[in-house]
């Protein structure tokens, strides 16, 4: 593990998974990188944006949203769709109570709006350290809450993952 993380904090890119039985292997692993490489590669990723400004018509994989509401009419208009819209646990934890409160109901709105118009939600930890990681069982806790059925999402979000994997794997061949 320590490896695969040194060789992605080297490249700047941070690591989207790794299979369930807690072996990590580099054929597993799907990067997640804030530009799309200028020559092919062997490895697969996703293309990161932060900032709806910046995304890329022809690259974004994912936009992190932090504020949903500043951006739901941009993306109602946006001709880009099947791009994921995540949102961090790591966000929620710097939060008082109050606006805990107005972060799930974002995810709430959010989650509703991707089933709308075709995006795909994301709910990741946003961690940066072992640390910072969130558990299987607090995600589906986060989506209960939030009246998002843990399998249908977990359903989805494999789906989507495997449609851009067919793509980064047609493309990088």
């Amino acid at each position: 593990y320590k490896k695969i993380a040194q060789m992605a904090q080297i490249s700047e890119i941070d690591v989207v998974g790794t299979d369930y039985a807690g072996e990590i292997s580099i054929d597993n692993i799907i990067y997640r990188i804030d530009r799309k490489p200028t020559e092919l590669t062997s490895y697969p990723y996703l293309v990161v944006c932060k900032k709806i400004e910046e995304i890329s018509i022809s690259t974004t994989d994912i936009l992190v949203v932090d504020d949903f509401k500043r951006i739901e009419d941009r993306l109602k208009r946006s001709v880009r769709k099947r791009i994921g819209l995540e949102v961090t646990v790591s966000r929620a934890r710097k939060q008082d109570g109050p606006n805990i409160g107005k972060w799930f109901k974002q995810i709430r709105n959010l989650y509703k709006f991707c089933k709308l118009n075709e995006y795909q939600f994301i709910l990741s930890s946003g961690a940066n350290s072992e640390l910072e990681m969130v558990s299987g069982r607090s995600f589906d806790s986060i989506l209960k809450i939030c009246d998002i059925k843990p399998e249908q999402y977990w359903r989805d979000l494999a789906e989507w993952i495997e449609t851009k994997y067919q793509r980064m794997v047609f493309v990088n061949a």
